[in-house]
């Protein structure tokens, strides 16, 4: 039997893995978070002699098609089957708002540097995370910008839009009332004292809509970048006491 021949699609989702690999071993200096992760992140240049150049929206969506089939089968492995899946993801995303396709790839990240914060017992990936929003937003954004903020600054705003829609209490899943202690001290043993400082000031997220509302306001700003890095180490807390670890089975998927 002759080898099954590639689709245009399944290539060029090939040509992305052997490319993730191969970057994947230099580390790579922070890029603007619309197109992470996603083709750039896998040395994808524009060379015509390589590959087909692909407009911004095309990548945001082979992105997003990328984060789908990794939560559906896991990392590429060279199974054929993973790139068909990848393709029926992107030609599912045919048509897609670009805003909705934005924010699955925050949500991603931010699930990401959550899942990492787990793993490493380290305060350190919310904050590179922190800092990667920063700099996608750029110069657009005002330096006296509090996150949340949507002026100028989109992707920090997007991603605190997503912190709040998993800690503001809401929905099918309640957070116990008891959270509003273990995870400080959760925060305090696992993270440090640093982490737990910038918890504690901002645990009334988990609580009432006056408590959330002062944890959303000033504090915000005399917290600077550790204001989403503590809402990040807030949703580790929770997924690590009351989620069993599992980040994506706890943490609620893009409405």
């Amino acid at each position: 039997m002759g080898k099954k021949q590639q689709s245009r699609g399944q290539k060029r989702a090939a040509k992305v893995a052997a490319r993730r690999r191969k970057v994947r071993r230099e580390p790579a200096p922070l890029r603007p978070v619309v197109t992470l992760p996603g083709l750039d992140q896998y040395g994808l240049d524009g060379d015509p002699a390589e590959v087909e150049e692909l407009q911004a929206v095309d990548e945001m969506r082979y992105a997003v098609a990328e984060i789908r089939t990794v939560r559906a089968v896991g990392p590429y492995d060279g199974n054929p089957e993973w790139l068909e899946v990848m393709e029926a993801n992107v030609g599912a995303l045919a048509g897609a708002e670009e805003d909705d396709q934005v924010v699955e790839i925050i949500d991603d990240r931010v699930r990401r540097a959550v899942g990492d914060t787990l793993a490493s017992s380290s305060p350190e990936p919310a904050r590179e995370e922190v800092r990667c929003l920063v700099a996608s937003d750029g110069e657009t954004a005002p330096p006296d910008l509090a996150p949340g903020d949507p002026a100028g600054a989109p992707a920090q705003a997007l991603a605190f839009a997503v912190l709040l829609g998993w800690l503001a209490n809401s929905g099918p899943r309640p957070i116990p009332a008891s959270a509003r202690t273990r995870v400080p001290e959760w925060v305090r043993s696992t993270l440090g004292d640093g982490p737990a400082v910038a918890v504690d000031r901002v645990i009334g997220i988990l609580g009432s809509d006056e408590d959330r509302a002062e944890a959303i306001g000033p504090v915000a700003e005399e917290l600077g970048d550790d204001y989403l890095a503590a809402l990040m180490w807030i949703s580790a807390a929770l997924v690590a006491l009351y989620g069993e670890g599992a980040v994506d089975e706890y943490l609620p998927p893009p409405a």
